[in-house]
């Protein structure tokens, strides 16, 4: 499943990418603790780019797919490095061995730091807060939560 997953969000990705800066990145820490993250980045603009991601979760029998759209503005004057803050979207779908599942969508705003060492690694420090909504079988929550993580990844 997780092979099945990464593979199509790659072939997804590629068809979206527009312009000379780009890069594919993964979150080394979440697989630690069973989540699978990568996401692509490309720019839109000389100091904007859009990152979709998707990720598979499976923790003390609880397992789901999401989805995940972000838009980073860059302080310097090129995308894809250097300080960077924006909006976050996200949706998860998840499920428990009982089949109870929940629908979360996820709305939040992010910051953080990339860079591109050599002329292709890449390390992104970033960190975030957001708003979580969600229901199905469950009976519904609002929560909110904090993020940090740290990416992995080829840039081009």
């Amino acid at each position: 499943m997780k092979k099945i997953l990464t593979l199509g969000v790659f072939l997804l990705l590629f068809q979206f990418a527009t312009s000379q800066s780009r890069a594919i990145k993964g979150n080394p820490l979440g697989l630690a603790v069973g989540i699978t993250n990568v996401g692509y980045e490309f720019s839109t603009k000389d100091s904007q780019s859009i990152t979709i991601s998707g990720l598979y979760f499976n923790i003390l029998d609880i397992e789901g797919v999401g989805a995940g759209l972000e838009y980073r503005f860059y302080f310097d004057k090129e995308a894809i490095t250097g300080w960077h803050a924006g909006p976050t979207i996200g949706y998860f779908k998840l499920e428990d061995k009982f089949d109870v599942s929940a629908s979360v969508f996820n709305i939040g705003v992010e910051i953080g730091h990339q860079w591109i060492f050599g002329e292709h690694f890449l390390l992104d420090v970033f960190g975030g807060y957001g708003f979580n909504s969600g229901g199905d079988d469950l009976f519904g929550f609002n929560t909110s939560s904090g993020t940090a993580g740290l990416s992995l990844g080829y840039a081009w």
